[in-house]
Formats: C-alpha cells, structure tokens, sequence
C-alpha cells in the first residue's frame, strides 16, 4: 500500500520541509511515453463508465501510461461485476481489493498525497484593478492607445 499513518499535508501547509539525506536512495528516473485511456466499454455497470470516465477527465490522468489504464480497465470490469452481483452476494473482501486497487491508480486526493502527487487547480489570470481603472479613464479622456 502507499504508506500508513497519517495523510500528509499538502507542501504548501508544510511549516518544515527536510534536507534529503545524502548518500540515500535517489529516484531512478524513466522516459514517460504517456498513453491514451482505453475506451469505455458498452457493457460495463453505469458506475464502472463514472468512476473510468473520472479518471480520464482528472488531473492524474496526465502521468498514466498504458499499463495505468489497463488497470484501470481491469478494475472496471471488476466493478461491473460486483454491481451486478445480488446485493445478498457481493463480498466485503472483494470491495477491498477494489479499492486497494483503485488507491495503486491515484484515484482520491488522499492517494495522491500518499504517492507525493498534488494536482493544483489553474489560477485565473486576472488584470489588476489599478490597471483597469486607469485603462478606464484614459479611454474615458480620448487618450488611450488603440
């Protein structure tokens, strides 16, 4: 699993940020080739289509590769056929497994703090407001730049 204890903080809630130690082990670094998601299968359970579709569309989707996504796929196909089993059926330990696959995809933010991925959302650009109400009364006096 990716790690017990605690979720860790987001970095920039962080107050204390360590020195990697020196002489530990470094990340060994690959050249991502990136991939496409698998389509969505017509027979898969309205929930499986969701939670796949959620994926493509989410930030994580941007460091899947192939493999990622046929996992992904699996875990769907696993998904429908939990949902599709009678609700008398359906095993605790098979809901386990599929969120502890899920969890190994990033799926929740929690994961991907766990795994030290943060997604940030794009901040709007927006124009001071200085520099808009001067832009303001220069086109209001006739002296603006066109």
């Amino acid at each position: 699993m990716a790690g017990t204890g605690p979720l860790p903080k987001r970095s920039a809630e962080r107050t204390r940020r360590n020195k990697e130690p020196e002489g530990g082990v470094g990340l060994a670094k690959g050249t991502a080739r990136g991939g496409d998601p698998f389509p969505v299968k017509d027979h898969w359970h309205e929930m499986a289509k969701d939670w796949y579709s959620s994926l493509s569309d989410s930030g994580i989707a941007a460091f899947y590769e192939r493999s990622d996504w046929a996992t992904a796929m699996i875990v769907a196909e696993e998904l429908t056929h939990y949902f599709n089993t009678s609700t008398s059926r359906r095993s605790a330990q098979m809901l386990t497994a599929l969120f502890a696959m899920m969890t190994s995809l990033g799926a929740t933010e929690g994961d991907r703090r766990r795994m030290r991925i943060e997604l940030e959302k794009p901040k709007p650009t927006v124009a001071s407001a200085s520099v808009t109400a001067i832009g303001d009364y220069k086109s209001k006096l006739g002296v603006a730049k066109k």
